[in-house]
Parts: C-alpha cells; sequence; structure tokens
C-alpha cells in the first residue's frame, strides 16, 4: 500500500530519521513539518493518508492539541509518536482518538514493524469508510 504521510516532528534528526526510513522502504510520498502552525499550514495543499505527530512539539499547541483539529477539520488518522508515556499525557491523547502509538526511542526495525500495524488500519478504517460496505 502506498502511503502519503506527514510527519510532525520538531527534532530534526528524528524528522529525518522518519522520513529517510519511509522513503527508502516503499512508494510514500513524505512531507514535514516542525511545529503545529506550519503543520496546519502543509495541509492546506496536502492530504495525507495519515499523519507521524510528535506529541511534544515546541512552543504553541502541542500534538495532541493539533490532532484534535485535524480530527475535526481533515478527518486524517494520526498517529502519536511520544517519548512521553506518563498515563495523564496518554490518557488526554487517547481522547484525540489516534489510530496508533509510537514510543521512543525509534530505531529502523521498530519503525518498518510499527509502520506495517499502522497501514493494516489504515486499510481496515478504509473498508469501513467506504459506501459500498
Amino acid at each position: 500500500m502506498k502511503c502519503s504521510i506527514l510527519i510532525v516532528e520538531d527534532n530534526f534528526i528524528i524528522q529525518m530519521f522518519l522520513e529517510e526510513i519511509l522513503l527508502g522502504c516503499g512508494e510514500h510520498t513524505v512531507k514535514t513539518a516542525n511545529n503545529a502552525a506550519k503543520a496546519l499550514l502543509v495541509l492546506e495543499n496536502f492530504k495525507p493518508n495519515v499523519i507521524l505527530m510528535d506529541i511534544g512539539i515546541g512552543p504553541g499547541l502541542d500534538g495532541i492539541e493539533v490532532a484534535e483539529i485535524i480530527k475535526e477539520k481533515y478527518h486524517i488518522p494520526v498517529v502519536f509518536l511520544t517519548g512521553n508515556s506518563d498515563q495523564a499525557t496518554i490518557a488526554r491523547a487517547h481522547k484525540a482518538n489516534p489510530i496508533h502509538f509510537i514510543f521512543k526511542p525509534i530505531d529502523e526495525e521498530k519503525l518498518l514493524a510499527e509502520f506495517s500495524i499502522i497501514k493494516e488500519k489504515l486499510i481496515a478504517l478504509s473498508f469501513q469508510l467506504s459506501p459500498f460496505t
């Protein structure tokens, strides 16, 4: 399955790592943003199949708040990336209805395994949203 992906990550090294791995593993289209404002600006002209959203994306809106806007306005599935696994943050993130979580640190093998799961979930979601079901 070819995917178009928006990566929203404020750490440039992690952002580049994710982009390089995802571009290298298949026929994916990847765009990036390093903060909430840029992510929302990218979405004006790019409608990805999925968004990989860091929860802690720097000053301004956090990833959870951006995911809620995306859910309401664009209806694009979000996967949260996080190094923060405290119960309060995870509970708050679940309210934004992500399709998956990827916990940092991330290596190439883990990313590819997690992305396989994400693609299966995207396929399942597309069948649920199909007008033929």
